[in-house]
């Protein structure tokens, strides 16, 4: 007769925790914690393609741009992996992890980053950057088409609202047009800026409507989320200027304000915004802060007005020394949580700040 073994009631609590449903490696909270995770990916590249603005309008060496695509593929390779392998590879469990209410958007990030560096890698293999592009263009349409499909039958019926559903519907078509630009294929980029512009319109009205009908209600851990309506705007005029090499004209202009305008109301929201503790969700801050700064450094160069070179310095020194800081506060974070036995990251921290419902 065989005896089934018996826990030890001294095992450690992280032990425990570790086998407990949900955390697993297998678990949809462990798959959903890996793209949450792949903000920190798509941030990198989005300061990158800041430095690759700030080498063309600043004369900066490029090798720094370079440096940080280099960093945020490494990122993107190993958490992708990670996810492939606990589960990913399996088309029912992709759709489950799409359809979630509150963090199924976070599997845009993969074509997103993809798609941003197949545009900086174009002047060094275009065929292959271009072919890059459209797997990733095509992946991204494909999330955003079944997202809306999932939505518009009631699959948000039970989630908050939040900035972050505009994401896989808004910026994706937005960056995928910019991407296009850089890849000298303009009736695409006119496509997709086309998707960008009308669900921009549509989806961004419902979700700003909602927070204001019931942004007291959202949780403070979610509120960081609230920075991602700096990226339609921002992605959104870098399309535009993308498609008219770089020339600010009214359109572009108005997008400028826009860019100000809600920098102006995320700034003046970061007392609302801030945490109790660092943990993985500040990375929710990155992209915004990145690809604000794009647009804003090629603004300045393309306007000129008085001042506009230290104002760009200042611009890119003030965000570099935010990722810098982030850098190092994740690092730090990670060994503390490596030291004290706690298996996988927290969910719960990294993920709140991008779905309400867990929060």
């Amino acid at each position: 007769m065989r005896i089934a073994p018996q826990r030890t009631p001294h095992a450690p609590a992280h032990a425990a925790q570790r086998r407990r449903p949900g955390l697993d490696g297998r678990s949809p909270a462990f798959r959903a914690e890996r793209n949450s995770l792949q903000s920190v990916s798509l941030g990198t590249a989005g300061l990158g393609g800041a430095w690759q603005a700030a080498s063309v309008t600043l004369g900066v060496p490029l090798a720094v741009s370079h440096a940080l695509f280099a960093l945020s593929g490494l990122v993107w390779l190993v958490l992708l992996a990670q996810y492939i392998r606990h589960g990913g590879r399996r088309w029912r469990t992709v759709l489950d992890d799409l359809h979630h209410p509150g963090q199924g958007f976070t599997l845009a990030y993969i074509p997103i980053v993809g798609m941003l560096a197949a545009g900086h890698l174009f002047p060094y293999g275009p065929d292959a950057a271009r072919w890059g592009y459209a797997v990733f263009a095509l992946m991204a349409a494909v999330i955003a088409a079944r997202l809306l499909a999932h939505w518009v039958t009631g699959g948000l019926a039970s989630a908050p609202l939040h900035p972050g559903y505009l994401l896989p519907v808004v910026s994706a078509p937005f960056i995928s047009s910019v991407t296009a630009s850089a890849l000298h294929l303009p009736q695409v980029a006119a496509m997709t800026f086309a998707v960008g512009v009308l669900y921009w319109l549509a989806f961004g009205t419902v979700v700003l409507g909602g927070l204001v009908a019931n942004g007291a209600a959202m949780p403070r851990p979610a509120r960081p989320t609230l920075a991602v309506l700096v990226i339609p705007p921002a992605t959104g005029g870098l399309a535009w200027t993308s498609a008219h090499r770089g020339v600010f004209d009214a359109v572009g202009e108005g997008f400028a304000g826009l860019v100000l305008f809600t920098l102006l109301v995320v700034v003046l929201l970061l007392p609302d915004l801030r945490q109790q503790s660092f943990h993985y969700g500040y990375w929710v801050f990155s992209f915004p802060a990145a690809v604000g700064s794009n647009f804003l450094l090629r603004w300045l160069h393309g306007t000129a007005p008085t001042g506009w070179r230290p104002v760009s310095w200042l611009l890119l020194a003030v965000v570099g020394s935010a990722f810098l800081l982030l850098y190092a506060a994740t690092l730090r974070h990670a060994r503390h949580r490596r030291r004290s036995g706690v298996q996988p990251p927290d969910v719960s921290s990294s993920a709140s700040s991008v779905m309400p419902a867990q929060s």
